[in-house]
């Protein structure tokens, strides 16, 4: 057993606590309308122009279900439109809305629910065809009422700037806009969208009376990536003191259901996106969008509070994050979001008081003296509601499985036939009382072997202390390669918490001179296509490269990537040297620009300087003696990466 105190536990913890803002720093903001939260609902996007009268009605189907929660709004995005006006006023294209439009809105009304059209303040439309809304505002304003439309988003597409001489693209959207806002009138949500941030609608989008307004400028739209979605989000989190009840940040569609992005992913857009109090917009169909996630009523309802906060950074360092918003009776919720590879330990102090902790994801409740913290899975974010009360609630428990130094964000490796050491830890973070009887056991999978080797039970563990358990873990020899999940459980008397922890299972080179093409990768990363082995990068399906040449000399064996790139390969500590030849490949002629790097646990070991097309290979020579893993880096030269394709030619490895 190794019991510690309350002031060392909490060092151990990855983010240093650190006050957050009070229910009462708010208590004099604005209190916006109940019903007037951020809008929720479905678009068409992922229907593109194949979108119709039956398959609106048909998602609309499925949605209905979801209107107790708040989902309401059903959004046709473009290919709506005929491709001329009808004497003079917008129609709905005849072959794919037979019914007209105000047969379609009656029909979602009926159901409980409302009706969105995107426009465009260009002459035309961004996609299907049809005409834009420039000049016409005024009567296409009257003409999308008339059919009962409850929610216009309105597109930034085919704008004649050659109209406004001298103006930038921000003047001309303050121009453009507002007159379509002013005919709307208030009872229609008007959702400003310009996707590549060009009229920079957040810093005057509220003043136009945008009910939303777009905050990507990184992707559009969105794509159904995790990567993206950060980018995106993060983008988001600049715009925070911009947005306000009734005009909200609006980072995009949310993606849950699409198959992109894992169940553990999604879940984070949905929590970083309620505490945002962005705009709650389904891509997916709803059929296939997970209730487990998009119809969770305690997320929503923090995503919908009145007081229509969106919820700011208590402390990030790039990888780790903690976020508050203040809520309308005095609670706060609070996000731990870890957006790296790996489980790390986040937290934050909430005050001097005892609180009411409860996790809206899982549904437990426990009290805290004053400390928030948690160990959260790699992409994970944790949603908290936290209330000062003094009811009676386990303590909070924070359960650590393979808990990694600041700054580490890939898993642990183990190797196949070795015994690996991997520590569990529990702290009783809430402090508010004694836990009993505490019992760790840890699960692998089938075929490991796992040890204690200390004691794992112990009979007392006061608040603030801290118990840690160090366990032998060994893979098979003929483990699969790859990502591994070990589970473990802290038990006590009156509760449990699980615990989880991904670790990999790489091999090591062997020993003498072998060529890294010969060596599997434990992650890589390449900018367009994969990484190739032994031949050019050929930019889209694996194996479609070429023999390696740099400057009229080819190479047999090698890598062939697309900067920016990042190849990481497990050393095990056993390695000394890495040597390659550094170059452009001949394919791209004189184009191309980038510098080749090798990285050593965390360290920066040799760079190659600038190579451009029109060079010939520079040999990179790299110490990495005593590393647990390297990596081969190719970054961008600064100009277009689009013909950035890099060789480490000749690539080899020392080990001993």
């Amino acid at each position: 057993m190794h019991t510690i105190t309350a002031a060392a536990a909490a060092a151990l913890l990855t983010l240093p606590f650190v006050p957050l803002p009070g229910a009462a720093s708010a208590s004099t903001a604005a209190v916006a309308d109940p019903s007037m939260g951020p809008p929720m609902g479905w678009s068409t996007r992922s229907l593109g122009c194949s979108v119709s009268e039956s398959s609106v009605r048909q998602a609309a189907d499925a949605l209905a279900p979801l209107v107790p929660l708040g989902y309401r709004y059903v959004v046709i995005d473009d290919c709506w439109l005929a491709p001329q006006r009808t004497d003079g006023v917008l129609a709905p294209d005849p072959a794919r809305f037979p019914g007209g439009m105000k047969a379609l809105a009656d029909h979602l009304h009926g159901k409980g629910l409302k009706l969105g059209l995107s426009l465009s303040a260009g002459t035309r439309a961004c996609a299907g065809g049809g005409p834009g809304s420039y000049g016409s505002e005024a009567a296409d304003a009257r003409q999308v009422k008339d059919w009962g439309v409850d929610y216009v988003k309105y597109d930034w597409c085919n704008v004649p700037t050659a109209d406004f001489p001298g103006q930038n693209v921000q003047q001309i959207a303050q121009a453009l806009y507002p007159p379509m806002r002013q005919n709307l009138g208030a009872d229609v949500v008007f959702a400003m969208n310009n996707e590549d941030g060009s009229t920079v609608p957040w810093l005057w989008g509220k003043d136009a009376g945008a009910t939303t307004w777009r905050t990507n400028v990184h992707n559009r739209p969105i794509p159904d990536s995790y990567p993206s979605m950060v980018d995106v989000w993060e983008f988001n989190q600049l715009r925070a003191g911009n947005a306000g009840p009734g005009s909200w940040a609006d980072p995009d569609l949310l993606q849950a259901g699409r198959g992109g992005m894992t169940e553990t992913e999604y879940r984070t857009q949905f929590t970083l996106w309620a505490v945002g109090a962005a705009p709650l917009i389904l891509q997916a169909d709803p059929a296939k969008a997970p209730p487990a996630i998009v119809a969770n009523p305690k997320v929503i309802a923090v995503n919908q509070d009145r007081l229509g906060v969106h919820g700011t950074f208590v402390r990030t360092d790039g990888w780790y994050h903690a976020l508050a918003k203040p809520l309308a009776n005095g609670d706060r919720a609070i996000v731990l979001f870890n957006e790296s590879d790996r489980a790390a330990t986040i937290g934050t102090r909430l005050g001097d008081a005892r609180y009411r902790i409860e996790d809206l994801w899982e549904g437990t409740v426990t009290s805290s003296t004053g400390e928030l913290a948690a160990q959260v899975p790699a992409h994970a974010a944790l949603l908290f509601r936290v209330s000062e009360r003094r009811e009676q609630a386990p303590p909070l428990v924070t359960f650590e499985v393979d808990p990694g130094a600041l700054g580490d964000d890939r898993p642990s490796v183990l190797e196949p036939g070795r015994s690996g050491e991997i520590v569990t830890r529990v702290t009783n973070t809430g402090a508010t009382g004694r836990l009993r009887d505490l019992r760790v056991t840890l699960a692998v999978p089938d075929g490991w072997q796992a040890t204690a080797r200390t004691p794992a039970r112990t009979g007392r563990l006061d608040g603030g202390d801290t118990f840690t358990v160090t366990w032998a873990v060994t893979p098979p020899a003929g483990a699969e390669r790859g990502d591994h999940e070990l589970t473990a459980t802290a038990a006590f008397d009156g509760g449990s918490q699980p615990g989880a922890a991904v670790v990999t299972v790489a091999q090591a080179p062997p020993a003498g001179r072998t060529y890294v093409s010969d060596v599997p990768w434990t992650r890589v990363k390449n900018h367009f296509g994969p990484v190739e082995k032994d031949t050019s990068n050929g930019e889209r399906a694996a194996g479609d490269g070429r023999p390696i040449t740099i400057e009229g000399v080819t190479y047999t064996k090698g890598l062939g990537a697309h900067a920016p790139a990042d190849i990481e390969y497990f050393t095990a500590g056993r390695c000394s040297t890495v040597e390659f030849q550094a170059g452009i490949d001949d394919e791209v002629g004189a184009a191309g620009s980038a510098g080749f790097e090798v990285w050593a646990d965390g360290g920066r070991v040799a760079y190659s300087g600038l190579l451009t097309g029109s060079m010939p290979a520079r040999k990179v020579t790299a110490s990495i003696e005593g590393a647990r893993s390297i990596r081969l880096v190719a970054t961008n030269g600064g100009d277009n990466a689009t013909s950035d394709h890099v060789d480490f030619a000749d690539a080899t490895i020392i080990c001993t």
